[in-house]
């Protein structure tokens, strides 16, 4: 684990004793907590009340609940076994990720990944689509992906690199979101991967995204005006008309008009319309 660590990392946020907590960690804390209330709220029979921490496309277009584009992440249903490897991930591989982007970065980054599906939904419930969805897996299974991006090849179980083993996870997961018809899970894990992948692509300037100021548009517009089709040069007769027909008035004279060429009466008929059209113009 190599990569160059961001200068805007300020640290751990602080010290538990030995132990560092960082961004990261404090986000496990959160979500640790929540999925003890989550579950005794459960063993009380109050599912209604949580519903209103679900992500229900229609609640929040119709009732503007927009805590819910937010809050569906901390609403854990079980089974709860599957959370620790959640766990894992947000604490293990977000303190590098975290490390890696700076602190400011890693929040974005995080409420990216948050957002990033129920916005996506919501703008889908204008098109009809009916979505609700609650869990943080696909969120943290983003962490995981922007981790393989930054460090491809760090081995991990059994020798095998992060980015194999983040194809097979994603593999997986799709295939089983596809065998039980869940597509409201399989279309979060889509955007949280995307997601991933971009942010981090941004972050390390693979994916430029800046428009033009007007100093440089203008600056455009000019270069483009000096490369505008010069005239063409005069013709070696339009530049002395009378020099160029004197040759055949001396021809006249000596051996008549009847002596001169096709070319010749072209150009002597030329120069007679020139020298008319310039004197009416005058």
């Amino acid at each position: 684990m190599i990569a160059p660590r961001s200068s805007d990392n300020d640290g751990p946020l602080t010290w538990i004793g030995s132990f560092p907590v960082h961004v990261s960690t404090v986000l496990a804390g959160v979500h640790g907590a929540t999925l003890i209330l989550t579950a005794l709220a459960m063993a009380a029979g109050a599912e209604t009340a949580l519903q209103a921490f679900v992500f229900s496309s229609s609640a929040v277009v119709n009732e503007l609940s927009l805590w819910q584009l937010a809050t569906y992440a901390f609403v854990h249903m079980p089974p709860y076994w599957l959370f620790l490897i959640e766990l894992y991930l947000l604490v293990v591989f977000g303190r590098e990720i975290e490390g890696y982007l700076g602190r400011g970065a890693f929040i974005r980054f995080y409420l990216t990944l948050l957002l990033a599906p129920t916005l996506l939904f919501t703008a889908a419930e204008w098109l009809g689509w009916h979505t609700g969805y609650a869990g943080s897996s696909a969120l943290h299974f983003g962490v995981f992906v922007a981790f393989a991006l930054i460090y491809p090849t760090a081995e991990m179980f059994f020798g095998i690199q992060a980015k194999w083993i983040a194809l097979a996870l994603l593999a997986i997961n799709s295939l089983q979101c596809l065998a039980l018809s869940d597509y409201e899970a399989l279309a979060v894990l889509a955007v949280d991967s995307v997601a991933a992948c971009l942010f981090i692509a941004r972050f390390q300037g693979r994916l430029a995204m800046s428009f033009p100021t007007r100093q440089a548009r203008a600056t455009v517009r000019a270069a483009a005006s000096s490369r505008q089709p010069r005239p063409a040069a005069a013709e070696p007769e339009e530049e002395d008309l009378h020099g160029s027909i004197d040759p055949i008035l001396d021809k006249i004279s000596r051996s008549g008009i009847a002596s001169l060429t096709a070319r010749e009466r072209e150009r002597l008929e030329k120069a007679r319309h020139k020298l008319i059209a310039k004197d009416g113009g005058a």
